[in-house]
């Protein structure tokens, strides 16, 4: 019969896979304590969490959650899991620095959208701009057009001032 702490580790590892942006499963090999200070702290900012699990509570939960993948080559050796509240391409990101900095942290496999995707994809997301950066350009994209149209109705308002005083000018210089 299983332990209660261990169903209660389930349940939240079940939770944790249906409540976030997506998931990045790592092998934390060679993570110093100091180093794991660092990685939760940059994760923090970016709106997420690292969570060592157990192989096996993790496979159950994987099993429960995402019935229709194979999970089970992601759960050998030291597993980890980086969870993304909001910003999968910001965790992404810390996931992969430290990955380069550290040599630690490695990125296995992830879950986006209920979709697994490989170590090589969760480099391409962490290349990606984040999502500030691509609403700034969205927003400078959409003013560029009304930018350009106000300097084009101020240019034609400015010239249609300059006019009217050329021709207040020579009436005066007729008057005289």
């Amino acid at each position: 019969m299983p332990k209660k702490d261990n169903i209660d580790a389930v349940e939240d590892i079940k939770r944790i896979f249906m409540e976030n942006e997506g998931i990045i499963f790592t092998d934390h090999t060679g993570l110093k304590a100091q180093d794991a200070v660092n990685v939760r702290g940059k994760l923090l900012e970016a709106g997420s969490y690292l969570k060592v699990i157990k192989n096996t509570l993790g496979l159950i939960a994987a099993r429960e959650v995402f019935s229709d993948m194979d999970l089970e080559e992601i759960f050998t050796g030291p597993t980890s899991i980086v969870v993304a509240k909001k910003d999968i391409v910001s965790t992404a990101k810390v996931v992969k620095q430290f990955s380069k900095d550290l040599d630690a942290l490695i990125a296995k496999a992830g879950i986006i959208d209920n979709r697994i995707v490989d170590a090589g994809s969760i480099d391409k997301i962490a290349d990606l701009p984040t999502r500030d950066a691509l609403l700034i350009q969205l927003v400078s994209r959409l003013q560029s057009p009304i930018s350009g149209l106000l300097n084009t109705l101020s240019g034609l308002t400015r010239n249609l001032v300059m006019v009217l005083s050329a021709i207040k000018e020579k009436k005066e210089d007729v008057k005289n």
